[in-house]
């Protein structure tokens, strides 16, 4: 009886497994759900549909028209060449707080709608990755207002909360070691602020050389140099983070000055060039043409006889050229996230728009004015893709070029086969690797035997003597050692 149980379960559960979905079949089922804000909206249309009895819209129709729409406008714009401020940076790719570009299935890099923060899932804590659009924490509280971090001079990257209602860099708040985080998971709120000595207060980073916020130092046991984290993150200086483990006490978040920086990074790194050019643009000039323009005051001056004025000999290429690149890099950092979606409403060209009329198909009743309602519905569409930042609708296409492979529909028949050759081709290409590799291993292992054989052949040739007797003095050796361990 617990057999015939046992057996109807496994065949309930190989029942419900869930089948993997061809793409031909993604491009036929609908994958839209609606949400709140479409029921309403959907309500609102019928009701002025119904005044003018053109025939209500079920919700049905209604998603498979959004989903339709979604995916005829992904094949349209998926190919279409990128300009010249949508090309990719490396740089986009890896975590703004550990600096890595490698991703797991479990620690995905996720980027945010809003301002394009590229972060990984531990780093920035995210446990789950959202349905739909997700934005960190700066998009959701404060999308329009720019913030700043009470530890460091420098803007962008990922910002957190503290629990003193105020703006601070995840990357700070992990480094400096008298900080902490409320919730580990969460990643938030940065805590312990107020435990933060004075003197660390009052360190002046000598990269950037501003005596704002709280410095970490350099962590050569002879070293109080001081600098920003951030500071230390665009000069490259080696930062050898790895989070602390809960079981051990050791300290495994290491950074170094560019005096005191390891020999194996140093190899992989001109710490000495990215130092200097990182100054060069983080060393505000301002306060030079401050002094520069600053008006003399009305007072009698002394005889330039008996108190000679000392000159200051300023470049003007110089200057203009320091002014230049912080301008520039101002206006970098400002727009360092701002390439995920466009922000512009897209509107639904009339090639997509005569796709949708088969999908009416579908309503049972009858619809009214058909043009006139499938022209709604795309400026319906269009505005929601503009509150979402342009980000689509869709998770799979979201996810896009990760997990959507719409694309692939488009194959023939003929051109699947010859892809499936290919393969076959290449599988049976592999295992004449294989087994040459094989052959080559054994070829080798017997050429080892022969010639371990021929050292030996040769020793007793050259060296006849050894082989001789080498035997008789060992066993005169055991004799005297027997003979010597009994007492006299």
């Amino acid at each position: 009886m617990l057999w015939i149980s046992f057996k109807i379960a496994i065949i309930i559960i190989n029942s419900c497994k869930l089948k993997e979905l061809t793409e031909k079949d993604l491009v036929e089922i609908v994958e839209y759900d609606m949400d709140e804000q479409d029921n309403l909206w959907l309500k609102a249309f019928n009701q002025e549909r119904k005044k003018e009895d053109l025939g209500e819209l079920t919700a049905d129709v209604f998603e498979a028209m959004i989903d339709r729409l979604e995916k005829e406008w992904f094949d349209l714009t998926k190919n279409l060449p990128k300009g010249q401020g949508e090309k990719e940076n490396p740089e986009d790719s890896t975590c703004a707080i550990c600096d890595d570009g490698e991703c797991e299935n479990c620690n995905a890099i996720v980027f945010c709608d809003g301002c394009n923060l590229a972060v990984h899932q531990d780093c920035y804590g995210i446990p789950y990755i959202p349905e739909g659009q997700w934005l960190c924490r700066k998009c959701i509280v404060s999308p329009e207002t720019p913030v700043s971090c009470i530890f460091c001079p420098n803007e962008g990257g990922a910002f957190k909360k503290t629990n003193t209602n105020r703006w601070a860099h995840l990357l700070c708040a992990l480094w400096i070691p008298e900080v902490g985080l409320s919730n580990p998971v969460y990643m938030e709120p940065i805590d312990n602020i107020e435990g933060i000595p004075r003197g660390r207060w009052k360190l002046k980073c000598y990269i950037c050389e501003k005596k704002m916020g709280a410095c970490i130092q350099c962590q050569n046991t002879h070293c109080c140099t001081a600098f920003h984290v951030t500071c230390a993150r665009k000069a490259k200086l080696c930062m050898r983070m790895k989070f602390p483990d809960p079981n051990s006490d050791a300290n495994q978040m290491k950074a170094y000055c560019d005096k005191h920086t390891p020999r194996d990074y140093r190899e992989q790194v001109d710490v000495a060039q990215s130092v200097a050019k990182a100054q060069s643009l983080l060393i505000d000039p301002v306060p030079v043409a401050k002094k520069l323009s600053r008006k003399p005051r009305k007072r009698k001056e002394p005889d330039s006889a008996s108190y000679p004025r000392k000159t200051i000999k300023v470049n003007p290429q110089e200057s203009e050229k320091r002014l230049s690149n912080k301008s520039v890099e101002s206006s970098k950092s400002a727009r360092a996230y701002n390439r995920s979606y466009m922000e512009t409403a897209i509107v639904a060209p009339a090639i997509i728009t005569d796709r949708l009329l088969p999908v009416l198909s579908m309503h049972k009743g009858q619809l009214r004015k058909k043009q006139e309602l499938i022209a709604t519905i795309c400026k319906y569409w269009s505005l929601k893709r503009e509150s979402r930042r342009g980000a689509p609708l869709l998770k799979r296409l979201h996810l896009e070029p990760w997990t959507a492979s719409a694309s692939a529909h488009k194959q023939s028949e003929e051109e699947k086969v010859a892809k499936y050759t290919a393969m076959l081709d290449l599988r049976k290409d592999l295992e004449k690797v294989r087994m040459l590799i094989d052959l080559v291993h054994r070829r080798e292992k017997e050429k080892l035997k022969r010639n371990r054989l021929q050292v030996k052949y040769l020793e007793t040739i050259i060296f006849p003597l050894d082989y001789i007797i080498g035997p008789v003095l060992d066993n005169i050796s055991r004799y005297l050692l027997s003979y010597m361990s009994l007492p006299v």
